[in-house]
């Protein structure tokens, strides 16, 4: 019954936007630390577009990290869930690429090449494309290989950024979702750009590189809130 209210349009708007609205609300209710922000400005500044990489538990408030002008386009899965999360995106000006760079399904093979197509496309345009490593599905908190081979063909930089709250719920998912609660405490964390290889034999420690930045941001940001 409750999958069937999910699945009804008025539903998931409804709850989109009351979602775009308590990521607002949590925003500019909480304390924010911003760590190494400069990172971000650097980049932006270039005009140069790039992958801005966190995990996927931190997902909910990643709008509010964006603290620039400049396009970027957030890669949501095609699962239900995802109808939601795109829709609340877009109440705060972000497009969204629907789809997932990682499908061990060969049925689905087809649908992760084209998604990855859009990817590299807004990537030549310039804009840039915020993804979650390990998602949609997991493992949690490890890299996959679609995230890596994205930044080598496009030969684009990746931004890993991590957050962490003071009060939070976590939810019973496979990622262990986090949903801040309101008048917080928030750090955020941006790591330096990552440089991928262009040899393809390099995936594999390429992918344990940005997984080990992600954990350290992710262990740094909830150190600062201690």
């Amino acid at each position: 019954m409750f999958k069937y209210i999910l699945n009804i349009y008025l539903v998931k708007k409804f709850l989109s936007l009351v979602g775009a609205l308590y990521i607002y609300f949590v925003y500019i209710t909480s304390e924010k630390i911003l760590i190494n922000k400069r990172a971000l400005d650097k980049l932006t500044l270039k005009k140069e577009s790039f992958i801005y990489a966190l995990w996927h538990d931190q997902l909910l408030m990643s709008p509010s990290t964006w603290q620039n002008k400049t396009r970027i386009d957030i890669l949501i899965s095609k699962h239900k869930d995802g109808d939601i999360i795109s829709d609340t995106i877009k109440f705060h000006g972000f497009n969204s690429i629907r789809g997932s760079t990682n499908n061990p399904n060969k049925e689905k093979e087809k649908n992760s090449l084209a998604t990855i197509r859009m990817i590299l496309n807004s990537l030549k345009k310039n804009i840039s494309i915020g993804i979650t490593p390990d998602g949609p599905r997991g493992p949690r908190h490890e890299v996959s290989e679609g995230t890596i081979n994205i930044a080598r063909i496009s030969k684009k930089k990746i931004l890993p950024m991590a957050l962490s709250f003071k009060k939070k719920w976590t939810l019973n998912t496979w990622d262990k979702f986090l949903v801040p609660k309101p008048f917080n405490k928030i750090c955020i964390v941006w790591g330096d750009p990552i440089i991928v290889s262009g040899r393809k034999e390099s995936i594999s420690s390429q992918q344990i590189l940005l997984q080990e930045n992600l954990i350290k941001l992710t262990n740094l940001a909830a150190n600062k809130l201690n």
